[in-house]
């Protein structure tokens, strides 16, 4: 039976011709996290998360980045580890800088959505003006808070 199902996958994109997608779950079920609420998800929390689109660099989809209470984090992606600082931007943004990186050199904010426990990221330019995302497939990354037992759709990678 293992050997089945560890060729399903195989099977589908053989017959179809793509890979399965990394697609919201659940989107009816989801919660944009503002003020309080985002910043309890995030304080004192290590995210475990990946990114929609493949890293060149670090060759890698996938990052922790730990959310410290003195607004500081620590972040690795593959064999890169950046010091930053993280705040709540206008109650509905997440914001992070890395001030020593020659890699990250600006300020990245977010807006973050809950659906079930995994939690998308999109940036501005991906929300509409009511504050929703223009399309679901186009989140900048995802991540689900280690040791919550959260999961997100099928893994991109």
């Amino acid at each position: 039976m293992k050997h089945i199902l560890t060729a399903f996958p195989l099977a589908v994109i053989m017959v179809t011709g793509f890979p399965f997608s990394a697609h919201a779950n659940n989107v009816g079920n989801s919660l944009q996290l503002k003020g309080g609420n985002l910043r309890a998800v995030f304080l004192d929390t290590t995210m475990v998360g990946e990114y929609q689109e493949y890293r060149d660099i670090t060759r890698t989809y996938n990052y922790t980045e730990s959310h410290h209470a003195d607004g500081t984090t620590d972040y690795v992606e593959g064999r890169k580890k950046e010091s930053g600082r993280w705040n709540i931007v206008g109650e509905d943004k997440i914001c992070y800088k890395y001030p020593r990186s020659r890699y990250y050199t600006q300020t990245y904010c977010f807006f973050v959505f809950n659906v079930d426990g995994c939690y998308y990221k999109f940036t501005a330019r991906e929300m509409t003006l009511n504050r929703g995302p223009k399309n679901w497939d186009k989140w900048s990354s995802r991540a689900v808070r280690k040791g919550a037992g959260g999961t997100c759709n099928i893994p991109v990678g």
